[in-house]
């Protein structure tokens, strides 16, 4: 049995900055809570609540005065500004990535007419659109296109400013782009690739690793964005691809030591558990 193991499988700098600061202010104040998931990965985020961390879906589930974690994926302008008229106290481990998107599209939103290309109920596409305030449009797919025009012209904007998930599709934000630049002729259409390049690094050693191997296991979180992205874009070269979040999830998968299996983990999944899953593979 052969394994190749991607280079770039692990934390990326934003989750690994969530993660540990999550931990320090755990480690100092004992217990805190977190607004929403901090990462998309169960296991990482079950460890943290062992050692204290509270998970609520809403603002309102945090008593005034508390102590509160903003996660990776960041949030909407108007979450920063309840949060101060109830005086939490907040630890901002927004990825710096999506902050710097936030601030651009905070600048923009005045003058343009902002299209943010991304996963409509994705937190972090809900926190950028946060900021963007009347004039943010998000945009799945081509069908959402017309739609998106149809708003423009409602705005006295000749100027359209286009932004992306920084864990979104590399291949699928160009084509995207290629329909709006057509479909949006007469605005001056600037677009801003902000998709990370610890994402676009992943899918393209995914996609070289994949040409080489006859399976493909894919390391992460049901609900991570960037790990499901990975998975289709192993899809593209390999016929067995295995989506799995631990070593359980391997048990009723038939190897034989002619395989060649290829390894990738998305943003969210920490090394041990490709280590994990490799020394179950060499067993």
């Amino acid at each position: 049995m052969e394994i190749i193991v991607g280079q770039t499988s692990g934390f990326c700098f934003g989750v690994e900055n969530a993660v540990s600061g999550a931990q320090k202010v755990l480690n100092d104040n004992g217990s805190v809570y977190c607004l929403g998931e901090l990462i998309h990965n169960e296991q990482v985020v079950k460890s943290l609540e062992d050692c204290g961390m509270i998970t609520v879906d809403n603002l309102n589930d945090v008593p005034d005065g508390e102590k509160v974690i903003f996660r990776a994926h960041g949030e909407a302008k108007n979450v920063y500004e309840l949060a101060q008229q109830r005086n939490l106290k907040v630890f901002d481990f927004t990825c710096p990535k999506v902050k710097a998107i936030h601030i651009k599209v905070e600048r923009e939103k005045e003058k343009s007419f902002i299209i943010i290309i991304g996963k409509k109920n994705h937190p972090e596409i809900i926190g950028t659109k946060g900021f963007a305030g009347e004039n943010g449009y998000v945009i799945e797919d081509e069908d959402d296109i017309l739609d998106a025009y149809m708003e423009y012209e409602k705005t006295n904007l000749g100027r359209v400013y286009v932004f992306s998930q920084t864990t979104f599709s590399s291949s699928k934000f160009d084509k995207i782009v290629e329909e709006i630049q057509l479909n949006f002729y007469e605005a001056d259409v600037f677009v801003d690739k902000t998709i990370c390049d610890s994402t676009e690094n992943r899918q393209q050693e995914t996609r070289e690793i994949s040409k080489k191997v006859n399976k493909m296991i894919i390391i992460g979180g049901k609900n991570s964005s960037n790990t499901k992205e990975l998975a289709k874009v192993a899809e593209e070269n390999c016929k067995q691809i295995f989506f799995v979040q631990t070593i359980a999830d391997l048990k009723d998968i038939e190897f034989s030591k002619n395989d060649k299996i290829g390894i990738m983990a998305g943003a969210s999944t920490p090394q041990k558990n490709v280590e994990q899953i490799v020394d179950f593979l060499k067993a």
